[in-house]
């Protein structure tokens, strides 16, 4: 009995290992009959179609684990998707040699909603997901088209399952099953020209929007905004279809970038009918043509809200066949208009025509009459480049026939306003002419004012400047000579005597000023009763000769206004030069020195009046402050505390000294 038990359970136990031996060699013949891909460096772009099987998911929630004991089907390039499948299972082996630099990359057909890949090496599964309802950010590799990274090491041999999901109906986005392997260079050499080109079109649509608009805000034809709109929303609608604006523009709103395709294309249509009503006039040369385009709006901005409110009403196809029927109806009526002689609708019928061969392309690709390829795909986008290109042609052939026909109406009444409007040319010249020497003219003294002198310092200085850099030989260094002068005791001739004899005193003053400077010099009234006088001086005392000529000529050419006046009337002067030193030119700018020449007649006036000071750099002394203290803390004491830097003798003073001096 023992033995007849130990008999059976040695059948029994060999009977196992018979049936596990036969489960264990149809995995490895199953294993073996995987479909196999083999990359080399020397692949540029390889299709899965040559060594791949798929699996139809009816709802697109198979697990792996149930999609590795499926049933599948030989794969064929570009096999055609099925509503009855909303998901498919792809599988296939990689046996890889030496990797590329960055490796491989699966590139997917468009339109699937997620792409997750399952690479699995000795019971481990690597995961890598992508789709259009993953956000960019979060797909393993930001882009706009779907594409995945294949986790591969060189040398390997994996398998590799593909999970697909998304709209797969008759009219859906997802209508085929494809994908190309190729090396990651090659994929991102591929974005940069797809970025490229989706730039090229994007810098089409937006110069021909802003000059558009700038022509609207400027004439205010209403034509100009609608062809804007329409530029935009149209132009907006192929960008996002590539998916440049879900990667770069709101990554974060999926839902957003799901719906915005309907509502750009509506507002294509929609603005394109207020377009071509307003272009070519329909309300007044064809009043049921105007009521058709009216209708076709009306219809598509109804079947819009309907969609928005029940998800059952499909929207692609019927906006697709609106699309196409209003592209249509468009070329007949530019050609109608063309017959009838409108010459603008000779740019408009081109344009049209144009749109609708790429719209008939892209619609019949839509409908699956015509397979999906790189020209099907993209001749709705070059075409709508090329409509909106002609159509601002068109606007700009109107603009010139408008003009054209509004120059001939005015003809004869420019004639007749001809010598009106060179009268009132002569007229504002002259006009013009005064305001122009009014705004740089003091209206008192006729002297120049602050304004001039602003307007002409900064070319003296940029003279002065290059001929330093210059530095010719034999020819002596000008300077700047910055001199501030300022009628003694003025004050008590407007308070004892008034304004009216203080304005003829300044009146004269400026007179005698005038004819003892040279021709070159500014004359200014800087302010009140002071004056400002700049003047090139190459010699050493020049400007001291120019100062002391200057308080002699008020003293000695007395105007008779002053003498009847019965004060006498002397003059104060501050002296400095610009550059203010020679070994530091840039030590002070020109304001500063002029902030300085006021320092030295504010000092003339409290030495006691009739005098001028002239205030020269102690070069030393300022070569070593600048040493021990820098150039900037030299330049405030200059600027700020001038009675701290003559106090350091940064500043020699030179004093009137009339036996010093001899007035030429």
């Amino acid at each position: 009995m023992a033995l007849a038990t130990r008999k059976s359970g040695a059948r029994l136990l060999l009977l196992c290992l018979c049936l596990a031996m036969t489960a264990s060699c149809a995995r490895g013949l199953e294993s073996l009959q995987l479909p196999t891909l083999s990359l080399t460096p020397t692949v540029g772009r390889l299709s899965i179609a040559t060594g791949a099987d798929f699996m139809c998911d009816p709802q697109g929630d198979i697990p792996l684990e149930a999609a590795q004991r499926g049933t599948y089907g030989r794969l064929e390039r570009e096999t055609p998707t099925s509503d009855k499948c909303r998901g498919y299972w792809v599988r296939f082996r990689v046996r890889t040699g030496q990797l590329p630099p960055g490796g491989w990359v699966l590139q997917l057909s468009r339109g699937w909603w997620y792409a997750d890949l399952y690479v699995i090496d000795n019971g481990n599964v690597a995961v890598e997901r992508s789709g259009t309802d993953v956000a960019p950010q979060l797909r393993a590799l930001p882009s706009g088209e779907i594409a995945l990274p294949l986790p591969l090491d060189a040398g390997s041999d994996r398998v590799v399952y593909l999970r697909l999901v998304g709209d797969t109906s008759r009219f859906g986005e997802s209508s085929s099953i494809g994908a190309t392997i190729q090396p990651f260079e090659t994929w991102i050499a591929r974005q940069r020209s797809l970025l490229f080109a989706q730039g090229v079109y994007a810098g089409i649509i937006v110069g021909l929007a802003l000059y558009n608009l700038i022509l609207y805000l400027t004439i205010r034809e209403r034509v100009y905004l609608y062809y804007v709109l329409y530029v935009c929303s149209f132009g907006s609608f192929w960008i996002a279809r590539t998916g440049f604006f879900y990667q770069y523009v709101w990554p974060h709103h999926p839902l957003w970038d799901r719906q915005n395709q309907p509502f750009l294309a509506v507002s294509a249509i929609i603005f394109s009918i207020l377009f071509v009503r307003r272009f070519l006039a329909t309300r007044e040369h064809s009043r049921k043509v105007d009521l058709l385009l009216l209708g076709m709006a009306a219809l598509t901005v109804a079947l819009y809200l309907a969609s928005l409110a029940s998800d059952r009403i499909p929207l692609p196809l019927p906006l697709a066949l609106i699309g196409l029927a209003v592209t249509i109806l468009y070329a007949v009526i530019g050609l109608v208009a063309l017959l009838r002689r409108y010459r603008p609708a000779r740019f408009f019928l081109v344009a049209w025509t144009a749109l609708l061969a790429g719209n008939v392309l892209y619609i019949f690709m839509f409908l699956r009459v015509l397979p999906m390829t790189f020209l099907t795909y993209n001749a709705a986008q070059a075409g709508s480049a090329m409509e909106c290109i002609l159509l601002a042609f068109a606007l700009a052939d109107r603009v010139n026939l408008l003009k054209r026909d509004k120059d001939e109406k005015q003809l004869q009444y420019t004639l007749e306003l001809q010598d009106q409007v060179r009268q009132r040319t002569t007229e504002l010249s002259n006009a013009v002419e005064k305001l122009q020497t009014a705004s740089v003219t003091d209206p008192l003294t006729g002297l120049s004012n602050r304004r001039h002198v602003e307007a002409s310092i900064q070319p003296w200085i940029a003279e002065l400047q290059r001929q330093r850099l210059r530095n010719t030989p034999g020819i002596p260094l000008r300077h700047l000579a910055i001199c501030l002068a300022d009628l003694d005791h003025f004050k008590l001739i407007n308070d004892e005597l008034g304004h009216a004899v203080g304005d003829k005193v300044l009146q004269a003053a400026a007179d005698v000023l005038r004819r003892n400077v040279r021709a070159t010099a500014i004359l200014s009234r800087w302010g009140g009763e002071e004056f400002l006088i700049l003047d090139h001086v190459t010699a050493p005392h020049e400007d001291l000769l120019m100062a002391e000529r200057l308080r002699q000529s008020i003293i000695e050419d007395t105007p008779p206004v002053i003498l009847e006046a019965g004060r006498p009337l002397s003059l104060s002067l501050g002296v400095v030069r610009y550059p203010f030193s020679e070994s530091f030119p840039d030590l002070l700018d020109w304001d500063q020195c002029l902030a300085l020449a006021d320092h030295a007649l504010y000092r003339a006036k409290k030495e006691g009046r009739n005098r001028w000071q002239c205030y020269r750099p102690n070069e030393s002394a300022l070569r070593r402050a600048i040493q021990s203290s820098g150039p900037e803390e030299v330049r405030r004491l200059l600027r700020v505390n001038s009675d701290e830097a003559l106090a350091l003798g940064l500043v020699d003073i030179v004093e009137q000294v009339s036996a010093d001096v001899e007035v030429l």
